[in-house]
């Protein structure tokens, strides 16, 4: 998988050494980009009990990689899809993702995005259909 494809149905579990490092890499940045505290970061990656929030550092730097089980490959697709579809809502301020995700919506019952994001499964993929409306027909 090349480091810019965002298309998130391009994911296996098959993946070799230097895609898993490009996925990681990809990863990190776009929940850095989303200014998420390292805890957050580790609970939307469904990885808070496995990693502690200090080790974060190693995995942006490129020293290590993310092991992608199925269910860490069903969560990159989920961030990779939110995050194109955040591209999509607002695509002259980038930037306002990170704030977009942080406020509460209507829609939500006056929770934020993020709020969401950070209970699971089922709130990320709220927040992915929210964004992108193909999402509910291949549902």
């Amino acid at each position: 998988m090349p480091a810019n494809n965002t298309h998130s149905d391009a994911i296996s579990i098959d993946l070799s050494k230097d895609e898993k490092n490009q996925l990681t890499l990809q990863l990190c940045q776009i929940l850095e980009n989303w200014k998420l505290e390292d805890t957050e970061q580790l609970n939307i990656l469904n990885l808070e009990s496995i990693l502690k929030p200090r080790h974060l550092y190693m995995y942006r730097r490129g020293d290590k990689a993310f092991e992608f089980t199925q269910a860490m490959i069903k969560r990159t697709k989920m961030i990779l899809g939110i995050n194109e579809s955040l591209g999509t809502t607002f695509p002259t301020n980038q930037e306002y993702a990170s704030v977009w995700l942080k406020r509460r919506v209507k829609k939500f019952k006056h929770k934020t995005p993020l709020d969401l994001m950070l209970s699971g499964d089922t709130g990320m993929n709220r927040v992915w259909h929210f964004l992108d409306c193909t999402q509910g027909w291949r549902s």
